[in-house]
């Protein structure tokens, strides 16, 4: 077993076994959050709230790992409890992944911006226009695989950028 682990990767190995433990178990597999997010702004845990670079990588491993935003609270709750409340860059951190788990819910893979414009590429189209028409045609779908918002005229600071991205994808996928 240790040289499928060296040709696949630790992580990834771990990631199939738990599949196959779960396809045996007749349970459905953890889902991937598989959404790219390039958006300004530092998110990290800084040296000075995790200064164990062990237990740092275990950490980044974990919030990895997270499916579920209920996962995500706990994992929250734990950082509060061990190293107090979150520095911004690892809030931002934890809100990255909560972006990413309301982006999967509209099947959108990626998220960036580009000049003027949010760029959402998406994989269905039906949920994407979905999402338009809840943004009342402020969303723009220009192709199969891209739609764009524009960016307001004066520069957003990136928890503006956060809290705008977060306006168009959270709250109704989540019902």
């Amino acid at each position: 077993q240790s040289g499928h682990i060296a040709t696949v990767g630790y992580e990834l190995y771990c990631q199939l076994l738990e599949n196959a433990v779960r396809a045996l178990q007749n349970s459905t597999p953890r889902l991937k959050l598989d959404v790219d997010i390039n958006l300004p702004g530092e998110a990290y845990l800084p040296d000075e709230y995790v200064p164990d670079i062990r237990l740092k990588i275990d950490l980044y491993r974990r919030l990895t790992r997270i499916n579920t935003y209920q996962e995500l609270a706990d994992l929250r709750a734990e950082f509060v409890d061990r190293f107090g409340p979150p520095p911004r860059p690892a809030e931002r951190l934890m809100e990255l992944i909560e972006l990413r788990m309301d982006a999967a819910l509209w099947f959108i893979s990626a998220i960036f911006r580009e000049d003027k414009f949010l760029v959402f590429q998406y994989r269905d189209r039906s949920r994407i226009e979905q999402l338009s028409r809840q943004h009342k045609g402020q969303l723009r779908i220009v192709d199969d695989k891209s739609a764009y918002l524009p960016l307001p005229s004066q520069t957003l600071a990136p928890d503006q950028m956060f809290a705008l991205v977060k306006s168009v994808v959270a709250g109704p996928a989540k019902r």
